[in-house]
């Protein structure tokens, strides 16, 4: 009787774990499947992509400042970011275990549990980020040095990134919400949150960034910082937003998350343990990013450029941003449909859900590739518009990002993107070890390795960076579609 019980409170609880038989596929896509992955993942995508536009938008405006500070800068915040990703990446890698374990009991009718799950999160994530952000800015200057050669770009970057991680206590506690609703399929509150903070970001940048005068108060122009200071303040206004959501009533009683004896060692132990390999994985990926990065200032030096290939490196990365949130959106929608199916006992779901997923993100992608392979010059010119004094910095950057945006997008995006859907699938079914390794072997063995190589031993420069981060992203597709094929996830208990 119990499991009875259960049974009828999971097919309540979720429309996701109800098995549809097979019907009609349009471009061997399930319409009933893809009507429900893309339901699921449209606000993600939507919320991943505006909240990534918090980055983008800085990008775009500092582009606006004069070439003497747009190109410097541009390459400034990729080091930053590189930073920031790596401190906060690790950070919020506690959206791993708390979306996973949060999703199998919601699966399983168990709702207090569920919400037992996000106090401990939040536990967890308070305690570390205010431990990892007094470290990451007493070392803040140490660590620039290794990511860039240039001495303009180096202050530029210390100066920013010691404003952006104020906001890692702030981004922790984020995925700890945003991680406990997705798992529970209400992904459109993190979409709502994502638009707010973006709003605040972009007006708070226009002042701080440019300077401006308003009810007789004379702001004066920040530059570069004044995009710091807009995201991390965006930052912690987003965070009040999804707290005082999660203080409705109907759900301090469903779930009864804010309660003192909720607090489990046991369990917090376990969240921390599942999402450590995601977070060591992310700084495993960041650390062989800022090698990437450093390769590529190396070029610059050697070439005796200033910060040209570093710019339109970081371009690039900002443009593909576009196609790894959006792998990494769906991804985190199959990982909420995998930890559901999984909890309700259905595996050959779970597996007809990731194949799915796959499938609809290499379609994407390879529009996206195509659209980008054509007008890769337009694209850039957002980023680096033309001054009206005629000063050509921002062209040469332009000219040199292009044959590597090419490749780039038309090789690494459908490439990355499946690899990132399966990754975050196989996170959601408690392979975190399996993909840290994976990240750890493909950065420091084959990405960073092959763009030193390539770049600066057979001469390729940017280009030969570029074509090592295709390999990079096949093999990782490779890797992980072998590794969910196998199945040895189907019985891991969380």
């Amino acid at each position: 009787m119990t499991n009875e019980k259960n049974l009828e409170l999971i097919n309540s609880s979720s429309i996701y774990t109800q098995e549809p038989t097979l019907g009609r596929k349009f471009l061997f896509l399930e319409l009933e499947l893809l009507k429900r992955i893309v339901q699921l993942g449209w606000p993600v995508i939507f919320g991943m992509f505006t909240q990534s536009a918090i980055n983008t938008i800085d990008l775009l405006m500092i582009g606006r400042l004069d070439d003497t500070v747009a190109v410097p800068g541009s390459a400034a915040v990729m080091s930053s970011l590189i930073i920031l990703w790596a401190y906060g990446g690790f950070l919020s890698a506690i959206s791993v275990g708390t979306q996973a374990i949060a999703a199998r009991r919601f699966s399983e009718g168990n709702f207090t549990d569920a919400g037992q799950v996000l106090t401990n999160s939040l536990m967890v994530s308070l305690v570390s980020s205010i431990i990892i952000s007094l470290f990451s800015i007493y070392t803040i200057e140490p660590v620039v040095a290794l990511l860039s050669k240039d001495d303009i770009v180096k202050k530029m970057s210390v100066e920013y990134s010691s404003i952006r991680l104020l906001a890692l206590p702030s981004m922790a506690l984020m995925a700890s919400f945003k991680s406990f609703y997705d798992s529970l399929g209400r992904v459109k509150i993190y979409m709502f949150v994502a638009i707010i903070m973006n709003i605040a970001n972009t007006v708070i940048n226009y002042f701080l960034i440019f300077g401006t005068e308003i009810f007789g108060l004379n702001i004066q122009p920040v530059g570069v910082n004044g995009a710091a200071w807009g995201s991390m303040l965006s930052s912690y206004i987003g965070l009040a937003c999804i707290f005082i959501w999660s203080l409705r009533v109907q759900d301090r009683i469903k779930f009864k998350v804010f309660r003192i004896k909720n607090i489990n060692f046991s369990i917090a132990c376990k969240i921390a343990l599942l999402s450590f390999w995601s977070g060591l994985a992310t700084v495993v990926l960041m650390s062989g990013v800022g090698l990437f990065n450093y390769i590529v200032s190396t070029i610059d030096k050697a070439a005796n450029l200033p910060s040209i290939n570093s710019s339109a490196s970081s371009i690039i990365i900002h443009i593909m941003m576009m196609v790894f949130m959006s792998a990494l959106a769906f991804g985190t929608s199959t990982s909420t449909l995998v930890s559901q199916s999984i909890g309700a006992k259905k595996i050959a779901l779970a597996k007809r859900y990731v194949w799915q997923c796959v499938i609809l993100a290499l379609y994407a992608t390879v529009i996206f590739g195509i659209i980008v392979f054509i007008f890769p010059k337009t694209i850039l010119s957002l980023f680096l518009p033309a001054d009206l004094n005629g000063n050509d910095l921002k062209d040469l950057v332009i000219e040199q990002a292009i044959p590597s945006l090419r490749i780039t997008a038309l090789l690494l995006s459908p490439a990355s993107a499946a690899g990132l859907v399966l990754t975050q699938a196989l996170y959601g079914t408690g392979e975190t070890k399996f993909i840290m390794i994976v990240e750890f072997v493909l950065h420091f063995f084959c990405l960073v390795p092959l763009a030193w190589f390539l770049s600066l031993y057979f001469g390729f420069g940017l280009m030969g960076c570029w074509l090592a981060a295709v390999i990079y992203g096949f093999l990782l597709f490779l890797v992980t579609a072998i590794k969910f094929y196998k199945g040895s996830w189907e019985n891991l208990k969380l």
